[in-house]
C-alpha cells in the first residue's frame, strides 16, 4: 500500500481485479471484464487519471486470463500461493477490503519414498539411472548380471522376471530352462492372452518336445469350458502338434520307431477324446504294415471303417483308405453304395466341398490301379515259384535215369 502523498493501492490477484471467481467459465470471465471496463472507463468516471490506471490494470489481468494455457498455469500458481498480483489503485476515501481472498502457500511435503530418481524401470527391473542412460545394451548386461545369472527360475513367480528369463535362456540355447520358464509363466498367469503370446506350439516344435507339449497343452485346455472359444483354440493347437508329431515321428525314422510312434499317436488321440483324422490313420497303417504288423493295421482299418460317419466327405476318405489297405472288394462295394445314393449326404456338393461325380470317378481309377498292381504282384509271385519247381524236376532226373538203367 502506498504511503505519503503517493496514490494508494492494494494488491489483488487477477481474478479479484476482474471481479470474478477462479471457477468462472470463459464466458463468465469475459462478461466480468466487460462490466469492469465499462464501470471504470475514463469517460464515465469522475477521476479520469484513476480510471485510466484502473483500465490498464484490467487489461493486464485480462491478457493473462484470456489464454487457456496461461490461465491454467496461473491457477496452479494461485493454489500454491505463488501467483502474481497487481496493484489496484484506490480512491482517496476508499478503505482497503479486509476480507480479500488470499492463497496460503501449502506446507512443504516430504518427498515420497517411491520417488527415487537414482533408479529407472526397464522391463520391470529397477536399474541405476546411469545404466539406464547408457542404452539398451548396457541395460541388458546389467539385468543379466544382477538379476538373471545364477538364479533358478523355479523359485521365481514374478511374471516380468519369467518373461525376461525366457528370452535370455532361448538366446543362449538353454532349451530345458526356456521351456520350463514359459510353462511356469502360463501356469501362474491364467490370462488367455498370456497363453497366446507364449507361442508354446512353436517352442515345442522347434525343440522337438512334442509329447511334453501335448501333455502340457492338454492340462492347460482343461481350464476353459468345452464350448468356449479358448477351448477351441487350445484344441486346434493340440491338433496341430499331433500333426507335427505324425509328420516327424510316424512318417520318418526306422521301421520299428515309426510303428511305435503310430501306436503312441492313436493313444494320445484317444486320451484327448479326439477323432483320428484320415491323415493320421493313413500314416499309422503305412507304418504298421511296413513293420510287418499286418493284423494290427487291419484292426485300425476296421475301427475307422466301423465308426459312425459325421462328415459326408469322410465316406470317400474311407474308400481310399480301404483301397490302400488292400481291401479292394470292400472298397468297391462301398463306392457302389455311394454311387447308388445309399448315403445321400455324400452326394451333396456343398456338404462335401466338391463335385461328387469327380470324386467317385477318382475313387474308381484308384481301385482299377490297385487291382492292376495286385494282379501284377500275383504274376510275379507265380513266376518266382516256377523256377524252383523246375529245379526240383531237374534234380530228380539223374536218379530216375539210373533207376531205369538198373531195370
Amino acid at each position: 500500500m502506498a504511503v505519503g502523498g503517493e496514490a494508494r493501492t492494494e494488491e489483488r490477484d487477477y481474478y479479484e481485479v476482474l471481479g470474478a471467481e477462479p471457477s468462472a467459465t470463459s464466458v463468465e470471465l469475459r462478461a466480468a471484464f466487460r462490466d469492469a471496463v465499462l464501470r471504470h472507463h475514463p469517460d464515465r468516471a469522475t477521476a479520469s487519471e484513476l480510471a485510466t490506471r484502473r483500465t490498464a490494470v484490467l487489461n493486464r489481468a485480462w491478457r493473462e486470463l484470456r489464454d487457456p494455457l496461461r490461465r491454467l498455469h496461473y491457477d496452479h500458481d494461485l493454489e500454491r500461493g505463488t501467483a502474481a498480483t497487481l496493484n489496484w489503485p484506490l480512491e482517496v476515501d476508499e478503505t482497503p477490503a479486509a476480507a480479500r481472498r488470499r492463497r496460503v502457500p501449502r506446507a512443504a511435503q516430504p518427498p515420497s519414498r517411491w520417488h527415487q530418481p537414482q533408479w529407472r524401470n526397464v522391463a520391470g527391473f529397477r536399474v541405476p539411472a546411469e545404466v539406464f542412460m547408457a542404452g539398451p545394451s548396457v541395460q541388458n548386461d546389467w539385468i543379466v548380471a544382477n538379476q538373471i545369472a545364477g538364479e533358478d527360475w523355479r523359485t521365481h513367480s514374478e511374471r516380468y522376471w519369467l518373461r525376461y528369463a525366457a528370452g535370455y535362456y532361448r538366446e543362449r540355447g538353454r532349451i530345458d530352462d526356456w521351456i520350463g520358464t514359459m510353462e511356469r509363466l502360463v501356469e501362474l498367469d491364467d490370462a488367455f492372452d498370456t497363453l497366446v503370446q507364449a507361442d508354446l506350439r512353436a517352442a515345442y516344435i522347434s525343440t522337438g518336445m512334442l509329447l511334453r507339449g501335448i501333455g502340457f497343452l492338454r492340462k492347460v485346455a482343461e481350464r476353459y469350458p468345452a464350448s468356449s472359444s479358448q477351448r477351441r483354440w487350445a484344441d486346434r493347437e493340440l491338433r496341430a502338434m499331433l500333426g507335427e508329431f505324425r509328420d516327424q515321428r510316424v512318417r520318418r525314422g526306422t521301421v520299428e520307431d515309426r510303428a511305435e510312434a503310430a501306436e503312441l499317436l492313436l493313444n494320445y488321440l484317444e486320451a484327448l477324446d479326439m477323432e483320428p483324422g484320415i491323415p493320421d490313420v493313413r500314416a499309422t497303417i503305412v507304418a504298421l504294415r511296413r513293420a510287418g504288423h499286418l493284423g494290427r493295421a487291419a484292426e485300425v482299418v476296421e475301427r475307422v471303417a466301423s465308426q459312425p460317419v459325421s462328415e459326408p466327405a469322410r465316406w470317400f476318405s474311407i474308400v481310399q483308405l480301404l483301397t490302400e489297405a488292400g481291401q479292394l472288394d470292400r472298397a468297391s462295394s462301398l463306392l457302389a453304395a455311394l454311387a447308388r445314393g445309399d448315403h445321400p449326404a455324400a452326394l451333396d456338393r456343398r456338404r462335401i466341398g466338391g463335385d461328387p461325380v469327380r470324386r467317385i470317378a477318382a475313387a474308381r481309377r484308384r481301385l482299377v490301379r490297385a487291382r492292376e498292381r495286385a494282379a501284377a504282384a500275383t504274376r510275379r509271385a507265380s513266376r518266382r515259384e516256377l523256377p524252383s519247381t523246375t529245379a526240383l524236376a531237374d534234380q530228380s532226373s539223374p536218379a530216375d535215369a539210373v533207376a531205369a538203367g538198373v531195370r
